[in-house]
């Protein structure tokens, strides 16, 4: 793999893009699977908070990293204070994935530096995705140079996650740790646990602890017996 990590970033196991579940959002998968394969060059996604976007570019980079060449995904939320370091090491990348947006709009300088990352990378013939909660020009940019080079390969609205997707994404996750949940069990979960991703997915890790401690299979009784003891 050829993933170049910052500082206290790590991809965890799920971002695959076999793991990305659910219809709501295929339309964003598709893009991002021509990324992958080299079919397009820029891409944009926009959307709410747990709308998948995330799960994407980083399913985007280590495709990428996988495949012999050089990807970054890089979370503006995480590393905004040192992002000018960080942006001059990677105008070589074959890909680089960048994430939060919004978290250095109206910063000139950081905006300055994204800018000339992406002219550098355009130059090489590299790779770029994005992802914000809006468009980029409605992202309140100070720099309009760098809205318009961010919607240069075109944007793709992604929806937060409908019931159905969210049940298919908790029987995945579960999946992916060794549990069998079955679909009605992951309705109940639904129905009667909070109905946010972020929540949900802390809803998983307790099951997956209870369930290892107790040997015992996810049927409701069990989950409600578990949830209700928290």
């Amino acid at each position: 793999m050829s993933v170049q990590l910052v500082l206290g970033v790590q991809l965890p196991s799920s971002a695959t893009l076999e793991a990305f579940v659910g219809d709501v959002n295929a339309g964003a998968r598709a893009s991002i699977a021509q990324i992958i394969e080299g079919r397009s060059e820029r891409l944009f996604l926009a959307g709410p908070e747990s709308s998948g976007k995330t799960h994407l570019l980083q399913a985007a980079c280590r495709a990428i990293g996988d495949a012999g060449q050089r990807s970054c995904y890089l979370p503006l939320a995480q590393v905004r204070q040192r992002l000018k370091p960080l942006v001059e090491n990677l105008a070589e990348m074959d890909c680089v994935c960048i994430d939060d947006i919004d978290a250095i709009a109206g910063q000139r300088e950081a905006e300055i530096a994204l800018v000339g990352l992406s002219d550098a990378l355009r130059a090489r013939g590299s790779r770029l995705v994005a992802a914000g909660s809006r468009l980029p020009r409605e992202l309140g940019l100070a720099l309009p140079d760098l809205a318009t080079r961010l919607a240069w390969g075109g944007a793709v609205c992604c929806r937060a996650l409908d019931d159905e997707d969210k049940i298919a994404l908790l029987v995945e996750r579960g999946a992916q740790r060794g549990m069998t949940l079955p679909e009605p069990t992951a309705r109940w979960i639904l129905k009667h646990a909070d109905s946010d991703v972020p929540t949900l997915m802390a809803t998983l890790d307790t099951l997956d602890r209870a369930s290892l401690a107790a040997q015992r299979r996810l049927t409701i009784p069990f989950v409600k017996q578990t949830l209700d003891n928290r």
